[in-house]
């Protein structure tokens, strides 16, 4: 079992979850290394989320810059832009918000609703830098 990526991510997931985000990025950087062409959105934004949760900031707001391009789905937009109003980048913080809400008003009703938690925490990221 220990040889299957979808076990070194459920490993990682575990340890980010205990509060281990350190011991997390290890284990994504060991899959990384053993299968190069692992390719997972969940891996990627876990990667990014340890990366700030042991404060290496600049390195979390790159990942979390690529993965918004792609990352289906609001988090990774929602998680991008609260870093950068962490970092005090509150124009571009702002910038990441009002363009998922507009792509969102966009978006079928369903989509809207699945992603309704984040949209949420999206306006209200918007009010509060206001």
């Amino acid at each position: 079992m220990g040889h299957d990526p979808a076990y070194a991510l459920r490993k990682a997931q575990a340890q980010f979850a205990a509060s281990r985000p350190a011991d997390a990025l290890a284990t994504l950087d060991d899959l990384q290394k053993q299968w190069p062409d692992f390719d997972s959105a969940d891996a990627h934004l876990l990667y990014a989320r340890a990366l700030a949760e042991v404060g290496r900031l600049d390195e979390a707001l790159e990942e979390y810059h690529a993965l918004a391009g792609y990352f289906p789905g609001a988090e990774a937009r929602v998680r991008y832009g609260m870093l950068l109003q962490m970092v005090g980048r509150t124009t571009e913080a702002r910038m990441v918000f009002n363009e998922l809400l507009i792509q969102m008003r966009r978006a079928p009703k369903y989509l809207r609703k699945a992603q309704a938690e984040w949209l949420s925490i999206a306006e209200k990221q918007l009010s509060a830098s206001r």
